[in-house]
């Protein structure tokens, strides 16, 4: 895999070396004492950002310069010239190697780019845009610049019981909070679909991830159910309690919060009122612990302003870009985001069977999986 261009960077660099290289040439300085340092750095300043061919063209004509301008011409008239020659030679070796040094580094940052962006694929897959009437987007924006994803982590899944749905927090960061939270979601992907009641998934989970837990490990993590009947289930394993918007107004859905998953496996479920129009935010600490420069946190009117837009998309569009302009674009955590609307059409799947219902959808998010492109995807108290 070829590393990735940096036309900018490469062409400023060669640039200033070729601008070095020129200035010996112009008679009026090539006199002056200075101008043999400035051959001996001009491969040096290609090395940092231009390929190995492109440093050694540079090097070349370094040389050959300090060769043109030998005893008795110009500035090596008081200097020894062998001295400089070698020196000049040395420099320009070592501003090739330099350069293909940096060059595979690139191209092994490009290969772990392209792993990291097969593992969100892998760990985070698209979810669809609606399940029975329920509109549904998810974002992700990982901490880490050159990562496409870490330790948070959601899941939406259509069962016989109705629509599950998680959003977690790993404790932690780095390879090992990734392979964590790709535990956590595997153990919900698998009793989601046989665990009748939610909280008894939550402890299904929990205890599959205990044997993977390090000693001061552990997951926060919500789970939402949503039935076909339309009525909302909700356990909080030490979590963020989501968002409930209706009417413009914003709330969170609290009611018992259990500890985090891999602490305990009893857990209690609650209902919650969910009427056709509202719009329900799971997020991760991310999204309310977004500071900006002064130290302030994200203002609640900011998150209920951007979950006004048409549809959820363009709603996690517009509160991903309030977190930006917040920020200033420094995220020092995971966000991940992931937006429910009950849009619920009476006609839509009122004369399906729950099962039937299911593997409807389970065939449709297969489908949308197959095709769609991955997205990019502190604390308050309210």
């Amino acid at each position: 895999m070829k590393a990735r261009p940096r036309p900018a960077a490469g062409h400023v660099a060669l640039a200033v070396a070729a601008l070095c290289l020129l200035v010996p040439c112009v008679p009026a300085v090539a006199s002056g004492p200075f101008v043999i340092w400035l051959v001996i750095v001009a491969p040096l300043i290609a090395a940092t950002a231009a390929d190995e061919r492109r440093t050694a063209i540079v090097a070349g004509a370094a040389v050959v310069l300090t060769i043109a301008a030998g005893p008795g011409r110009g500035p090596m008239e008081d200097a020894n010239f062998w001295i400089w020659l070698t020196v000049v030679c040395v420099m320009s070796l070592l501003a090739v190697v330099l350069a293909r040094v940096r060059h595979r580094r690139e191209e092994q940052l490009a290969r772990m780019t392209a792993i990291a962006k097969a593992s969100q694929v892998a760990l985070l897959p698209p979810v669809p845009p609606q399940l029975t009437g329920i509109g549904i987007a998810a974002r992700y924006r990982s901490a880490t610049p050159e990562a496409s994803v870490g330790g948070d982590l959601y899941e939406v899944i259509p069962t016989g019981h109705g629509i599950r749905v998680i959003i977690g927090d790993v404790r932690g960061n780095g390879l090992d909070a990734v392979l964590l939270a790709g535990q956590v979601l595997s153990a919900f992907r698998r009793s989601a679909v046989a665990v009748p009641g939610l909280e008894h998934v939550a402890g299904e989970v929990s205890a599959a991830i205990r044997p993977h837990l390090g000693e001061e490990d552990f997951v926060t993590a919500v789970l939402a159910q949503i039935a076909q009947s339309g009525e909302l289930t909700v356990v909080n394993c030490g979590h963020h309690p989501p968002l409930l918007q209706h009417g413009g107004g914003l709330r969170p859905l609290a009611g018992t919060t259990a500890l985090p998953l891999g602490l305990e496996d009893d857990f209690t479920a609650y209902t919650a009122s969910w009427l056709p129009g509202d719009r329900l935010l799971f997020y991760t600490d991310g999204l309310v612990e977004s500071r900006n420069p002064r130290g302030d946190f994200l203002p609640e009117d900011q998150i209920a302003t951007a979950l006004l837009a048409v549809n959820c998309d363009q709603a996690l569009d517009a509160l991903m870009a309030a977190v930006r302009r917040h920020t200033g674009g420094h995220g020092h955590d995971d966000m991940a985001l992931l937006l429910l609307e009950n849009g619920a059409d009476p006609h839509s799947s009122a004369s399906e069977q729950p099962a039937q219902a299911a593997a409807k959808t389970v065939s449709r998010i297969r489908a949308l999986r197959r095709s769609a492109s991955p997205r990019r995807a502190g604390r308050h108290s309210w």
